[in-house]
């Protein structure tokens, strides 16, 4: 490592990036996945306790008709984490309802125009078929979820500032530990986003370590429910099928969507 890279370990460090990072590598699980959980917690609360009122706020509601399911019910509990009785969202929420009952009154409308001349229905059909696109063209939403694009964001510079510090020895000593490991979308994401082989190497290797430990549990913990085992089985044994659900399923609410088309640059 040259003096260049040292000092921007070293300038990195001095900011929030790397102490929000470093609470993630002092907890177990993804790095990322902890960083994001947190992330949107933090944008939640800010949202509905300072811009609940805010019209950027509500035109992105507006166009992605409200939250995804997995934000609409963390916005719920962060609604609940500030002691309120449900009138900040009923804020945000209200504006929605104004939209859809102009856009279903909108829809109440509009005419079928059947022709009389058909052959065999097929006319009926193609008729129908065009009369009911045109409706979901107006009900469907054209915007996405705010909170996946807050946890988009999120994610994206977390991995980002990863990259940058995976060759300072204070980050490795903290991201080879044991209770570390990479979910796989976000194991994924990284090598996506990795700009020469060395870096490949490094988490490609950290990842194979890390992997055939956790197979190593998991298989002792399927052995060890033979009766004449079960008192030897390990803590860490135990723990090991909810460690491969995490691994290939993430942590909850991190959605997987878009991570079957990653684009190799």
């Amino acid at each position: 490592m040259d003096s260049i890279e040292e000092n921007e370990f070293v300038r990195m460090k001095r900011g929030l990036s790397w102490i929000d990072l470093k609470e993630s590598l002092n907890m177990e699980g993804c790095p990322v996945c902890n960083t994001m959980s947190r992330s949107i917690d933090k944008y939640f609360q800010f949202l509905l306790y300072e811009y609940a009122l805010d019209a950027s706020v509500h035109k992105k509601m507006l166009a992605s008709f409200g939250m995804c399911n997995a934000h609409t019910y963390l916005l719920q509990e962060a609604e609940a984490n500030l002691k309120s009785d449900g009138l900040n969202i009923s804020v945000l929420y209200e504006t929605l309802f104004q939209k859809e009952e102009k856009l279903l009154a909108k829809i109440g409308q509009k005419e079928l125009n059947e022709s009389n001349k058909h052959f065999m229905n097929f006319g009926k059909k193609r008729d129908f078929a065009a009369y009911k696109k045109e409706i979901l063209t107006e009900l469907i939403a054209k915007g996405i979820c705010p909170g996946c694009l807050h946890q988009d964001e999120s994610e994206s510079y977390c991995t980002h500032v990863i990259l940058r510090l995976c060759k300072d020895e204070e980050f490795r000593n903290k991201y080879e530990t044991e209770k570390i490991l990479l979910c796989r979308r976000h194991f994924l994401f990284m090598i996506n986003e990795t700009e020469n082989k060395e870096m490949i190497d490094y988490f490609v290797n950290e990842q194979r370590k890390k992997i055939s430990r956790l197979h190593e549990l998991l298989s002792g913990f399927i052995e060890k429910h033979d009766y004449r085992l079960k008192g030897r089985m390990l803590e860490e044994e135990k723990k090991s099928w909810e460690k491969a659900l995490e691994y290939f399923g993430s942590k909850k609410n991190i959605d997987r969507d878009g991570y079957n088309d990653l684009l190799i640059q």
